[in-house]
């Protein structure tokens, strides 16, 4: 999914229209703070970012966003009308991919988010690789996405328990927690759910410290929501895998 962060309502609309005709998933925050609220419930692949907003200066706004480890990887692509050679280095310092010029010229629009995707994370290994990996068939696949689904939901809503204070990490059990965490992965593995592995190999330490916790809960809380749409998506398919 592309989130578009973008207040000039010319420019947004111009730029929507060109995804919707390319058909690439995206959403529309007109400020700062929606930004924040739509990468904090749902997977993002690309951001394009005015630099500025009405709320915050772009390369603000970015830095918050990559300031969480999840979220690192998600390639940025600038929109401005100029820029200086100062905001320029910064932006670069921050990891942008591009800058777009407003305004916007449509062609090279399409050929830069092209090109900034291929810098996109990796979420899903195909299911046909899966099948043959796994040695087995499409219909053993289905509830393995489901029981990836409920492992999942288990551990979100663990660590989210964890995280408001219902409970502790000693009440649930620091192996009894670390088992959880290996449970999902391993069931994450065994359905291509690639992001997810990486993000668990990257924030989860096995220490259950309150860092680990708190990081490793905001991204699963993102994931979790990724694979339900593929079991969504799978059970109402009607292009089932061979």
């Amino acid at each position: 999914m592309i989130l578009l962060v973008e207040d000039d309502p010319v420019t947004c609309h111009i730029m929507s229209a060109v995804l919707k005709r390319l058909r690439l998933p995206h959403a529309v925050a007109h400020t700062g703070a929606e930004a924040l609220a739509q990468v904090a419930r749902q997977p993002v692949d690309l951001i394009v970012a005015d630099l500025v907003l009405p709320d915050v200066h772009g390369l603000d706004l970015i830095e918050q966003i990559l300031a969480k480890p999840h979220l690192q990887d998600i390639p940025v692509m600038f929109c401005t009308t100029h820029s200086d050679p100062q905001t320029v280095q910064r932006a670069l310092a921050l990891g942008a991919v591009d800058f777009v010029k407003k305004p916007l010229n449509v062609d090279g629009f399409v050929r830069r988010i092209a090109r900034a995707l291929k810098r996109a994370p990796a979420r899903w290994e195909p299911w046909r690789d899966v099948i043959r990996r796994l040695h087995v068939d499409s219909r053993t696949f289905e509830p393995l996405l489901t029981l990836a689904r409920d492992a999942l939901a288990e551990l979100v809503q663990t660590l989210s328990a964890i995280v408001e204070g219902r409970t502790t990490v000693a009440e649930v059990g620091n192996e009894a927690l670390a088992a959880r965490v290996v449970r999902v992965r391993g069931a994450a593995l065994n359905v291509g759910a690639i992001r997810t592995v990486q993000l668990i190999d990257y924030l989860w330490s096995g220490t259950a410290t309150e860092s680990d916790v708190s990081a490793l809960h905001a991204a699963l809380v993102i994931e979790l929501g990724v694979v339900e749409q593929a079991v969504q998506r799978r059970s109402t398919s009607a292009d089932a895998v061979a």
